[in-house]
């Protein structure tokens, strides 16, 4: 039986890749019926300077994965995943201890851990629990079908769509980006560097799937838009979707989604979906349920003091 093995905790290699995307896989499959990831999605996170990636086994065989950082703002997000055959054998206990004293090791007085479970996922829920985290937020995930022709948006007076162009539009679109989520629950200024990385130089970025409003020469809002990066040619996943203050309560969030919605369908794609915080103080769960979308998922943060 696994359980009756010590676990040995390593660091990550670029030749783990594929086993780090079928545990994440095997966890996706096992909670919501279908694939998280593609390998070339995980291979992009060891362009990440400031990201440390550990595989854990038991008797050589890989039975988890563990992810730490410590953000600008003195966060620690923990990324945890225990491949299913092996919950309920303390592998989800381990990793969260392995994480906190990483973090520990770097951490300042007023500095938190982050940890991350799906609804679901009783196995890590309640090994946050037993290490002393509550949980202090929750998030969707939402979709829509879109079998049919979806409709046409209607854009407010002024405000106009543009294509966007790679390299000459991308610092307008990271300011647009951080303008629009400024008063977020729990937002912090993203580098401009980190931004790209996530943003720019991952396996589904499509220039194509970017759409930028404009008001006079001045971005509004944006919607970033990519192929689901499950690998699945059905699914689309609205990444972004940001509307400046100054713009907002004039329509252009569901005109920006519509069009977002519209291209996927005549892509061929026929299921959208995006994440949200599910206490959004704009509205934007109400603005996606009007558009026809509901609530797939729910996944909640939990926190720990250092």
């Amino acid at each position: 039986m696994v359980g009756l093995h010590p676990l040995v905790t390593r660091p990550a290699t670029e030749a783990d890749v594929g086993t780090i995307a079928e545990i994440c896989n095997a966890v996706g499959r096992a909670l919501h019926g279908a694939d998280d990831l593609t390998a070339d999605e995980v291979r992009t996170w060891f362009s990440h300077p400031d990201l440390d990636m550990f595989v854990a086994e038991r008797a050589g065989r890989p039975v988890g994965y563990l992810d730490v950082r410590r953000t600008e703002n003195g966060k620690f997000p923990l990324d945890v995943r225990v491949h299913p055959e092996a919950w309920g054998t303390g592998i989800a206990d381990s990793l969260l201890a392995a994480g906190e004293s990483w973090a520990r090791e770097r951490a300042q007085p007023v500095d938190v851990l982050r940890g991350y479970a799906a609804e679901r996922n009783h196995d890590l829920r309640t090994a946050l629990e037993r290490a002393g985290f509550r949980v202090i937020r929750a998030s969707f995930d939402m979709a829509i079908e879109l079998a049919e022709e979806q409709p046409q948006p209607d854009w407010p007076t002024g405000i106009a769509l543009r294509p966007y162009q790679p390299g000459q539009d991308d610092a307008a679109v990271y300011e647009a980006d951080m303008d629009a989520f400024a008063d977020n629950w729990d937002f912090h200024r993203t580098a401009y560097e980190e931004w790209r990385r996530w943003h720019l130089e991952v396996p589904t970025f499509d220039p194509s799937l970017f759409f930028l409003a404009d008001a006079g020469g001045e971005l509004a809002g944006i919607s970033l838009c990519y192929r689901h990066r499950s690998g699945d040619p059905t699914w689309g996943w609205v990444g972004t979707l940001g509307v400046r203050p100054q713009f907002r309560r004039r329509g252009l969030g569901l005109a920006l989604l519509r069009h977002s919605f519209g291209v996927f369908h005549r892509r061929g794609l026929r299921h959208a979906g995006l994440g949200v915080d599910a206490e959004n103080t704009t509205g934007a769960v109400g603005l996606y349920e009007r558009a026809g979308m509901h609530v797939a998922r729910r996944d909640d943060t939990f926190e720990k003091a250092l």
